[in-house]
């Protein structure tokens, strides 16, 4: 569908979304049945043939109720459902692997139109880590990019919060009317009075799992020019995200860190391997310059991003819990998760570990005497090296 624009009826969206809530099928095979029938409404009367040829009897076909009524539920919800080739499609998307042949959408599509940077991290992150993240997504949001991240704790919400003002898109794990965390619902609201919106493949009222932040990857990683990195393991969904971009031909972006924070050894490994390294708003510009020269980017070496694609569930439609992930609340475990060997401002500290004043305090005195923190005078508290 390359340079195709098309402009699907109802009727015609319906097929689509019908064929791709099916069992089995997931956008590689959507794609091929397309094409090789020429439409979703035909593929869908050649699916029994299609099913005795391959003999692929897993393949079975979403129930046309059960599809109607997410669509009503769709519009109630003041979302809109946008397929591959319209208008509105996300055009660095378009050009990537096995793209999602139709995306949910609600808030401001405009943000669908400009060049994009995507910022992940980890959920665990640093003070440090969380400042810089703030710093990057507002200074680079200025310049005319949205931010896009994939609304989980830590690294995600900061680069959203800082970028509501100039634009952000949050790519969602489940429904696009889920919310997950559930801590982020007073920031979901922020969304949707600011420039903010939330991008969804999957379908309405789907509760996130584990095997659908894979697919999510996949678009944070596709729909931006370029992905930043700032904290992350080794093994995580960051660096998998980015493995997903460099995939996709886009530019990879890291902040190097300490070699003896784990934090830092995705990153370093990143920039080890040819990633770009950054340090303030104008590497991240520099690298992406030919996106404001209106240079138009060449994807021509694709590789396959493999994604593991189940579809069986995609429908169990339980409510998201309210339940947190296990996290200590001791003052000095919030404090101590917040440092690194680098030191950060007091002020900031206490603002990001949300104690009051006086737990604050307490606590980095009894961190002091367990000679497990020092304060750098002027410059601010750190992990004692």
């Amino acid at each position: 569908m390359d340079g195709v624009k098309v402009a699907l009826t109802d009727e015609q969206k319906l097929d689509w979304l019908q064929l791709i809530r099916s069992t089995q099928i997931g956008p590689k095979i959507f794609h091929m049945l397309i094409n090789k029938y020429g439409g979703a409404g035909n593929a869908i009367a050649a699916l029994p043939e299609f099913i005795a040829q391959t003999n692929n009897k897993k393949i079975k076909l979403a129930n046309r109720d059960t599809v109607l009524y997410e669509w009503q539920n769709i519009q109630k919800f003041g979302a809109k459902l946008i397929a591959l080739g319209e208008d509105d499609y996300p055009d660095a998307l378009k050009y990537s692997a096995n793209p999602p042949p139709l995306l949910t959408v609600k808030g401001d599509i405009s943000q669908l139109r400009k060049p994009a940077l995507s910022i992940v991290g980890t959920r665990n992150c640093s003070a440090l880590g969380l400042k810089l993240t703030q710093k990057l997504a507002t200074d680079v949001g200025a310049e005319g990019f949205t931010i896009v991240s994939g609304f989980a704790r830590g690294i995600d919400t900061k680069a959203h919060i800082a970028a509501l003002n100039t634009g952000t898109i949050a790519c969602l794990a489940g429904g696009i009317n889920i919310i997950y965390p559930p801590e982020n619902d007073k920031l979901y609201q922020d969304f949707l009075t600011h420039k903010g919106l939330f991008i969804s493949e999957m379908p309405f009222s789907l509760t996130p799992k584990a095997t659908h932040f894979p697919r999510r990857n996949r678009i944070i990683a596709g729909i931006a020019h370029a992905t930043l990195v700032i904290e992350a393991a080794i093994k995580s969904g960051s660096l998998i995200t980015a493995n997903m971009a460099a995939d996709l031909g886009r530019e990879i972006l890291a902040v190097p860190g300490n070699p003896l924070d784990p934090r830092a050894a995705g990153p370093n490994s990143l920039l080890k391997n040819g990633a770009i390294l950054v340090r303030h708003k104008d590497d991240v510009l520099d690298a992406l310059a030919f996106v404001k020269n209106n240079q138009k980017t060449s994807y021509e070496n694709i590789k396959e991003v493999e994604v593991n694609i189940q579809q069986e569930d995609l429908f169990s439609l339980q409510p998201v819990t309210r339940k947190m992930q296990e996290i200590s609340n001791k003052p000095e475990d919030v404090i101590m998760q917040l440092l690194t060997t680098s030191p950060i401002e007091m002020d900031y500290l206490l603002r990001e570990t949300k104690l009051n004043t006086e737990k604050f305090h307490n606590a980095l005195l009894n961190l002091e005497l367990d000679e497990k923190i020092e304060q750098i005078y002027g410059q601010g508290v750190q992990l004692r090296s």
